[in-house]
């Protein structure tokens, strides 16, 4: 389906995305290449961190911009708590081209 996107709307998603730090651009690009839903832990996993504090401020940044949307919930398999899924917001082809166009 593709959809149509107000200009306004792809200037913020740009605005935010440039003002990402270099460790929550790697987060962004890495969920965009790679479809999820994951947890924070299994990104920093497959980032290459050891510790959930390398990634987990910067997902909740990205989750608060709109760069990225919590879509459930799951038993983390390490701790046993409930955990959020993220994964990066997605925009249709039309609105990619729009965007390099700006």
């Amino acid at each position: 389906m593709i959809t149509n996107v107000h200009i306004n709307s792809l200037k913020a998603y740009h605005t935010e995305h440039d003002k990402l730090s270099k460790r929550a651009r790697a987060i962004h690009e890495f969920l965009q290449l790679h479809a999820g839903p994951y947890t924070d832990r299994q990104i920093m996993g497959f980032m290459g961190f050891t510790e959930p504090n390398a990634v987990r401020p910067r997902i909740t940044e990205m989750v608060k911009v709109g760069l990225l949307h919590e879509v459930g919930d799951v038993k983390c398999s390490v701790t046993n708590k409930t955990v959020r899924l993220v994964q990066a917001a997605s925009l249709p082809e039309t609105t990619k081209v729009q965007m390099e166009m700006l």
